[in-house]
């Protein structure tokens, strides 16, 4: 069985192939984008982290069941 009985004229073989280079540039595009974007969403997340850590360090030395476990 053969999927296509036609052969593709010229102008429908540019059209898939300025499609497929469209798509192509689009892709590199959005990865350029996502890459040039990974420092600042890194130290976003870090610094995040860093407050989420002191926030519960502080609860947990401020948590009565700590004071009453100290000597």
């Amino acid at each position: 069985m053969v999927w296509l009985q036609y052969t593709a004229t010229r102008s429908q073989r540019a059209v898939t192939a300025c499609l497929f280079l469209t798509g192509a540039a689009l892709i590199v595009a959005a990865a350029t984008l996502s890459y040039r974007n990974i420092e600042p969403q890194r130290a976003k997340a870090a610094q995040r982290r860093r407050v989420l850590e002191a926030f519960v360090r502080r609860k947990l030395e401020d948590s009565p069941d700590s004071a009453s476990s100290k000597p």
